[in-house]
């Protein structure tokens, strides 16, 4: 299966509710979002164990092509955590970020990229 794209939102002047913007995470086959200078990620663990989403890292550096490392972001159980805004290294040839989950079993997980 392919990964599934989020559409960012912007907030406005009066703020944003994040319960009303978020969507399920695709937790098998991870998430998009379009990479941009200031966008963040919203994710909010309503799960009772702790997640891992990794940000994969699509850069490469020196003649050797070293791999920069993705980025790893630990999500306590019942908890909500907003991330980046990311660097260039995390932009894909096709523009986007990828996104992905693990944890026992993890279930309840809802996300948003946001501007």
């Amino acid at each position: 299966m392919a990964r599934t794209a989020l559409t960012a939102v912007t907030p406005s002047e009066g703020g944003i509710d994040l319960d009303g913007v978020d969507t399920p995470a695709e937790l098998t086959d991870g998430n998009s979002f379009v990479w941009a200078p200031g966008r963040k990620f919203y994710v909010n663990n309503g799960d009772d164990a702790a997640l891992t989403v990794t940000v994969q890292s699509a850069a490469t550096v020196g003649a050797s092509a070293l791999a920069v490392a993705d980025l790893p972001i630990t999500v306590a159980a019942g908890a909500r955590r907003l991330c980046g805004p990311f660097g260039p290294e995390y932009r894909r040839a096709d523009g986007t970020v990828w996104i992905d989950y693990a944890g026992t079993t993890p279930a309840n997980v809802t996300v948003a990229a946001l501007d």
